[in-house]
């Protein structure tokens, strides 16, 4: 059955991914292999790669983590990444800002949120400007969510992401990720951020519920496992639904395969020499593809415009056609070794009713 699918999806062109985008996103991850750490240097990208991979480092935000790893470049490429370090070393700066105001505003309405990703990733790096700096998000109780909304300032620079729930895999209540949290220090200001096992637990389902398409989040990764203390509690990271655990392990394992994380003396290292074919082959086509879901305008706002143009109704339907991994999760199947057709087919039917709700809408409003 999932192979007539698959068959039928690459008919519609939908699954077809040419060998040119997993050639351009290996290149691209043999370019940030090991480019979190502060004193290694791997060997130099070859000047022939270069021209495919630089557009591709500036399309996921990942740039940043090679100038000082590369030399010899053609002087345009080294302006421009001389140009996008500057500009995330201003932005890291105003984020740092950022996260110290809303920290305190929230105390002053009796808010305590926790904050992910952002500012409590980029301070792990030898540089905060390697890693861009993006929305603020933050967790709440939700029934201080409130409380927490009066507190972002309307007229503000920077966005703030308030979340009172996660991914279901990863099976934490805020009660118990406040209870073991972290108080980090920033300029005086006390930012409390989750304790490096739920972090790390954390990353790694955000990596796989956005299909994997940016390779900084797969660093990320590398860079919490090579750091983490001498006490870190592998099995509070992996505790939940042995699924969840195994998609964990996965992903640490794609951090090892591509990008060359040491996991020596993990629980994961078996898993991490054994991942699906699909699996790699997956994240390396989605990097060579450049962007990923997460810029793609919403189905329901999308089809109504371009219905009377053939090539614009495809291109829609193209985008919003779920990877692999994108599909394993939305259905939550094990990652095993069986093909992906039927569950990225089995996750557009999950997604129709709320199409069709809101596709009369559209229509009308067009």
């Amino acid at each position: 059955m999932s192979g007539a699918l698959s068959e039928l999806g690459n008919e519609l062109g939908f699954m077809s991914v040419s060998s040119e985008a997993l050639r351009s996103g290996a290149a691209l991850a043999a370019a940030l292999t090991h480019s979190w750490r502060e004193s290694e240097r791997q060997e130099e990208i070859f000047p022939e790669e270069i021209e495919t991979v630089f557009p591709l480092l500036l399309a996921t935000g990942s740039a940043a983590l090679i100038p000082h790893r590369v030399s010899h470049l053609p002087v345009e490429f080294v302006a421009e990444l001389q140009k996008v370090y500057r500009r995330q070393a201003i932005a890291a700066m105003l984020q740092e800002h950022s996260v110290k105001d809303i920290f305190q505003r929230m105390r002053s309405r009796g808010v305590e949120p926790i904050l992910f990703k952002g500012w409590s990733l980029a301070r792990l790096y030898p540089d905060a400007a390697m890693r861009p700096s993006g929305d603020i998000d933050l967790w709440t109780p939700a029934d201080q969510l409130a409380e927490a909304y009066s507190a972002v300032p309307a007229d503000s620079s920077y966005c703030v992401e308030l979340h009172t729930r996660f991914y279901r895999q990863f099976e934490r209540s805020f009660a118990q990720v406040m209870e073991a949290s972290q108080s980090c220090s920033l300029d005086g200001t006390i930012v409390r951020i989750p304790c490096p096992e739920d972090h790390l637990r954390f990353i790694c389902l955000h990596f796989l519920y956005h299909g994997g398409w940016r390779p900084l989040w797969l660093c990320d990764v590398a860079l919490m496992v090579e750091t983490r203390g001498e006490n870190f509690n592998w099995d509070r990271c992996l505790r939940g639904k042995s699924k969840s655990a195994d998609w964990i392990a996965c992903v640490i394992g794609l951090a090892h395969q591509l990008l060359g994380a040491d996991i020596s003396g993990t629980p994961v290292e078996k898993r991490a020499e054994d991942l699906p074919g699909w699996l790699v082959s997956a994240v390396l086509k989605q990097w060579g593809a450049g962007v990923g879901m997460s810029h793609a305008q919403a189905l329901t706002l999308s089809l109504p415009t371009r219905l009377l143009k053939p090539a614009a109704l495809f291109s829609a339907l193209r985008e919003h056609w779920r990877n692999p991994i994108q599909a394993s999760v939305e259905m939550n199947a094990s990652f095993s070794d069986a093909p992906r057709g039927l569950f990225q087919f089995g996750s557009l039917f999950l997604r129709f009713p709320d199409f069709v709700k809101y596709f009369g809408r559209e229509i009308r409003r067009t």
